[in-house]
């Protein structure tokens, strides 16, 4: 009697972490298979798609610093350069000697610097000599190599680096 019950508990117990093996496993096998839709959705630019992806991969794994930076690159791609710059941070946050988060952010901040140069020279009066600065320095930036930066592209069809 004793022994069956032995048996009767050893074998729940061998039930019990086999169950608890499963469930730990599962949930990696779907990030792993989320990480990989999501990055083909990203090479297929399905923004949209993985974006959403992305995001649920933020939130199952929000230590992962690939997660961040593909997101930032989604916000840059989608000219969203607020939300691209922090999504870059929080991949520095984790790994800060990953030099793709610095590029990419020098990249969205050149854009930013690139757009409000061209505003301010829209606006500007065609007299005032500040006029002829900024149209050196946009001329000097549209001369980095930066895809994007000429007065016939638009800013948001420039992706930053992958």
């Amino acid at each position: 009697m004793i022994a069956s019950r032995m048996m009767m508990s050893g074998l729940a117990l061998l039930l019990l972490v086999a169950a608890s093996g499963c469930s730990t496993t599962t949930p990696q096998g779907d990030i792993y298979d989320m990480r990989r839709q999501a990055q083909v959705a990203y090479a297929a630019e399905e923004d949209q798609r993985s974006e959403a992806l992305f995001l649920g991969l933020a939130r199952a794994a929000p230590n992962d610093p690939e997660t961040w930076f593909y997101l930032g690159n989604l916000y840059a791609r989608t000219n969203r350069p607020v939300q691209a710059i922090e999504a870059y941070e929080k991949s520095l946050m984790l790994k800060s000697v990953d030099p793709r988060p610095w590029h990419n952010i020098g990249v969205v901040r050149i854009r930013q610097a690139w757009a409000a140069f061209i505003q301010a020279e829209a606006l500007g009066d065609p007299n005032d000599p500040l006029r002829g600065k900024l149209h050196e320095l946009i001329s000097a930036m549209e001369k980095l190599p930066l895809d994007g930066l000429s007065r016939t592209a638009k800013p948001a069809a420039a992706e930053a680096s992958k």
